[in-house]
């Protein structure tokens, strides 16, 4: 029995160390606590450098990608096709009439219009969005001082394939048949089918003009709709005052008031 309670006594440690042989366990547990804290911080600067990329790059590209919307670059696309075939019209003129007024305001149309093409090819490329082939063709053809030679079928110069890819009726533009139309005609009868398609024409490009004035993000994109506007207002009294001297129909149309 004594040698039994020895034994337990000798076997059984002191309650001092048992206390000392709970450490180890505590001090597993703080350095697991320090390793999970550790990867929380490293996870958390990774999550900051992010943020701050986020910021840095991403978020200005995203808010300049903002500062336009739909309505811009679908006008200045509009714009400049509508544009493009305006300086295709006023390059049939030359070799087809001869009357001074209207070779002179057909080049005056030609310019205005190439001008309005550049500026609107302008803002679409300072965004990297692609440019109307029209466009650039239109420009070639301006250029070019707004005279080609006339091709042996008689159907004039053309500021390319796509100048008038939109359908006849929609913001003024002309078909194809309509541009070989007025191509076909000479001396008085090439005036009056010029210029009353112009007339026409020009009021169309008011649609696309008003709707970028009225529903625009974009300061610039709406501030060359208005521009455009002003001068298509301008420059349709102008033609319409020559159609009507050169024996063509009056026009009623109030779309400039």
């Amino acid at each position: 029995m004594t040698r039994q309670h020895s034994t337990t006594e000798e076997t059984t440690p002191p309650s001092g160390d048992t206390a000392g042989e709970a450490a180890p366990p505590s001090a597993y547990g703080l350095g697991r606590r320090l390793r999970i804290m550790g990867a929380v911080l490293a996870g958390g600067l990774a999550v900051t450098l992010a943020l701050l990329l986020w910021l840095g790059v991403f978020v200005p590209a995203k808010q300049e990608a903002a500062g336009y919307s739909d309505a811009d670059s679908s006008y200045a696309a509009t714009a400049i096709e509508h544009n493009a075939q305006a300086v295709q019209l006023a390059a049939l003129a030359p070799g087809r009439s001869d009357d001074d007024a209207v070779l002179a305001l057909a080049v005056e149309v030609g310019e205005a219009s190439a001008g309005r093409v550049r500026l609107l090819a302008d803002w679409l490329e300072a965004r990297d969005i692609p440019v109307p082939p029209s466009g650039r063709e239109a420009l070639a053809l301006a250029e070019n001082g707004l005279e080609t030679e006339l091709p042996d079928d008689g159907s004039g110069p053309r500021a390319g394939s796509t100048a008038h890819s939109h359908e006849g009726g929609n913001h003024g533009m002309l078909t194809d048949e309509q541009v070989n139309g007025i191509a076909a005609l000479t001396a008085t009868d090439f005036d009056i089918a010029l210029l009353a398609a112009l007339v026409e024409h020009h009021y169309g490009g008011l649609q696309p003009a008003d709707e970028e004035i009225e529903n625009g993000k974009d300061a610039e994109a709406m501030a060359l709709a208005q521009a455009e506007a002003d001068a298509i207002r301008v420059e349709v009294e102008d033609v319409r005052d020559l159609l009507a001297s050169v024996g063509g129909p009056g026009s009623t149309n109030d779309q400039t008031s």
